[in-house]
């Protein structure tokens, strides 16, 4: 037998650490009902979170400390279908319940999984909402230069990527005169998140790329312009076509030759699929010269500022080669703001808020660089201060940052049966502790070690099931395949048309 000294009670108090040790010859009792309560039954009335009950001990409740479990961050793992949605699901029940009328929580939701956790108790967000829900817009111009450029325009040689960002930044700083509070101009750089005209960026580029010369009194001019072009509609100028072998009109002696990143640029700019980054919709759209009806922070306020204690970000429907530079985007937006708002009462400090990000192993991967991976590396390492708290839910720990892992103070994990994924688990918890994950593959569904600052006492947990549906659930198989009719062919016209038009049934 191995015995892991952890705790002693004393006057029907149990408190961790020991203060005197056994010896031989001591002893050994077996547990009772009582002593077991009196290990497990600490109470967290007030800040407490209870989220199932401790499995060798039926009947007791498992409660988190919620101010630990979010000022000190907490990672969730689990292999697919161990129950990691209903934990989450449990979890923010229990923070949207009447209990935390005020509490914050921002949840990435990658799948949809979420929509339907306390209703009437959140608000969801999604690119083409439902009845209930609401768009998600995220205005490109809030985004840091570098991955706008990437974004928008794709790779450009260093010379086109300075001028590019040379009038990005003009173009802000002009932009910036219309705003009620317009920040000093030295200020203002590429980075800085002021509303500008991408469509009159792109039009600007297009047209020094096509413009021609005439010679007049021995000088090259610029010849005028035949069709004028519309910006907003990304509509070029069209110029009198270049003269074959070097006759006039000539062609722009210095373009820059960024022709190829153009067309990628109007297309994107015309892909429905982008609109919520390129066409907000709520006035976060600008004119020509920047101006805009709504600003970042009726963004902030829309996501973190309502009357509803969870917000729920489905971002299934991103497309998939900018979901991670979105979700960073967003989230960069939300701690920036609070961070910023120092002692007012919108504050991280005066009301602390929770992210939750499932699917982790996608926005923080082992030796990314993405901005997600920088914001949420960022948040993980300062967030306490600022009363931010992060919890990551991941089925595959072994391709998550180490860092962010680390940095989590409470260690939840589910049944794991990957050999690398339990070896990052047993990294992350206590040396005295290293013997639990040996339970891991083990475990029961629902069923799950909690370890750490939120849990008092190292506990196996049995959670219990969501109220709501579960949208993670698995599908009923032998249900759906012993049923005597198929359903109408005529179905698949309408998933045809939802593809199209990028509509959920």
């Amino acid at each position: 037998m191995t015995v892991v000294l952890f705790g002693e009670s004393t006057g029907g108090l149990f408190e961790r650490g020991v203060g005197q040790y056994p010896t031989v010859g001591d002893e050994v009792h077996f547990v009772t009902a009582t002593d077991l309560s009196i290990i497990y039954g600490r109470s967290h009335s007030a800040t407490g979170l209870t989220v199932g009950t401790v499995s060798s001990a039926s009947g007791i409740p498992a409660t988190l400390d919620l101010n630990r479990f979010v000022s000190r961050h907490c990672a969730i793992v689990g292999s697919t279908g161990a129950g990691k949605s209903n934990l989450v699901s449990v979890i923010l029940e229990a923070i949207g319940s009447s209990k935390f009328p005020s509490a914050r929580v921002l949840v990435i939701d990658p799948h949809g999984e979420y929509a339907k956790v306390s209703p009437g108790r959140s608000k969801v967000f999604r690119v083409t909402p439902g009845t209930g829900e609401h768009a998600l817009v995220v205005p490109y111009w809030a985004l840091p230069f570098e991955e706008l450029l990437a974004i928008t325009f794709g790779a450009m040689s260093p010379a086109n990527e300075a001028t590019v960002r040379d009038m990005v930044q003009d173009m802000k700083r002009a932009a910036a005169k219309q705003l009620a509070n317009p920040p000093p101009a030295e200020a203002i750089t590429a980075d800085t998140p002021i509303p500008f005209s991408i469509r009159q960026l792109w039009f600007d580029l297009d047209d020094y790329e096509r413009r021609t010369f005439k010679t007049e009194a021995n000088q090259r001019v610029l010849t005028e312009v035949e069709q004028k072009g519309d910006p907003q509609k990304l509509i070029s100028n069209v110029y009198p076509i270049h003269g074959p072998g070097g006759k006039e009109p000539f062609k722009n002696p210095s373009p820059r030759g960024i022709s190829r990143q153009l067309e990628l640029a109007r297309s994107r700019l015309a892909d429905v699929r982008y609109a919520f980054l390129f066409d907000p919709q709520g006035g976060y759209a600008p004119d020509l010269s920047g101006k805009t009806g709504s600003d970042i922070d009726g963004l902030v306020a829309s996501w973190v500022g309502h009357d509803r204690p969870l917000t729920i970000l489905d971002v299934s429907e991103l497309p998939s080669d900018v979901a991670t530079d979105v979700v960073g985007l967003l989230l960069r937006i939300v701690y920036d703001t609070l961070f910023w708002a120092g002692t007012l009462p919108v504050s991280g400090r005066t009301q602390p808020l929770l992210i939750v990000v499932d699917e982790a192993h996608r926005f923080l991967p082992e030796g990314g660089d993405s901005s997600c991976q920088r914001i949420l590396t960022r948040v993980a390492k300062e967030g306490r201060k600022y009363g931010v708290g992060l919890t990551v839910v991941t089925q595959r720990p072994s391709e998550i940052d180490a860092t962010i892992i680390s940095q989590c103070g409470t260690m939840i994990a589910l049944r794991t049966t990957n050999p690398s994924d339990r070896s990052r688990v047993a990294a992350a918890f206590p040396d005295d502790l290293g013997g639990l994950v040996d339970l891991l593959p083990s475990l029961r569904t629902g069923e799950g070690l909690f370890v750490g600052e939120a849990m008092f006492v190292p506990s196996r947990v049995r959670v219990w099931l969501t109220q709501a549906p579960e949208g993670g659930a698995d599908p009923g198989v032998t249900t759906s395949w012993a049923a005597a009719t198929r359903p109408d062919p005529k179905h698949y016209e309408q998933a045809l048309s939802n593809w199209r038009n990028q509509l959920k049934g």
